[in-house]
């Protein structure tokens, strides 16, 4: 290689240097006014169980393969995407195919007594978006800066258009009774969620595929046979999926 190659080798890489440590500064320090969306993301359509055609119900119930579906930063909801609500007694709602066996699992932990209570649920887009941008202002309460705030933010919740609660198939969950703490009733949701189809969403060690940090509440229906095969190879549910 003739030193003027060589030279010029070093000039790109520098350059290159210089780049990436700008856009990381930007990313985090540099003034970017009032968070504004992101994105435009598709608005999820949805009804209740109870205000659907029993046709429409019959053939939603009869879909196939709509426990798999990926949404992360990487995917965001499909455009179209239609849900079928049930209302739960606390307010929250879920997808009506995954009901039947989220009861069963509360009511299995119960007898156990274990007292599971759904905190977050079916969310739309809007509320999504309410979450972010008001995550936002705490950041920036504390003193941090435009840019920092809002990476802060989304680090906490999920942009619009790509969160797995507008899909009514995720919840958060605490304990609703002041005889279990939290975390008793995490850890046996994690060791028995997948019996009733659910896997612990976002792990510690799964994070850098998720791309989302550790939620301990956050569990995602994906069905009883993917749920059990998860569970039994440690899979979170992209690794699941690039394996078919």
């Amino acid at each position: 290689m003739t030193v003027r190659k060589h030279k010029k080798h070093i000039i790109i890489a520098a350059v290159v240097i210089v780049l990436i440590t700008a856009a990381w500064f930007y990313r985090y320090y540099i003034f970017d006014g009032e968070y504004k969306e992101a994105i435009a993301p598709e608005t999820v359509e949805y009804i209740y169980e109870d205000e659907a055609d029993s046709n429409v119900l019959k053939e939603y119930r009869n879909k196939k393969d709509w426990e798999l579906i990926v949404v992360n930063n990487d995917n965001p909801i499909p455009e179209g995407y239609k849900v079928i609500l049930t209302r739960l007694d606390n307010g929250q709602a879920v997808d009506c195919r995954i009901y039947p066996q989220l009861q069963k699992m509360f009511d299995d932990a119960r007898e156990q007594n274990i007292y599971p209570t759904i905190t977050s649920s079916f969310r739309t887009v809007e509320e999504q978006y309410d979450m972010l941008a008001d995550k936002y202002k705490e950041y920036k309460s504390q003193g941090y800066s435009d840019k920092k705030a809002k990476v802060l933010a989304e680090n906490w919740v999920a942009l619009p258009g790509t969160s797995e609660h507008e899909l009514g198939l995720a919840v958060d969950i605490g304990s609703g009774d002041g005889s279990v703490t939290d975390k008793e009733v995490w850890e046996w949701l994690d060791e028995n969620s997948y019996k009733y189809g659910f896997i612990l969403r976002y792990t510690e060690e799964k994070q850098d595929i998720t791309g989302i940090i550790p939620e301990e509440w956050h569990f995602r229906y994906v069905g009883l046979k993917a749920a059990e095969e998860m569970y039994n190879n440690n899979q979170c549910l992209e690794e699941y999926c690039s394996a078919d």
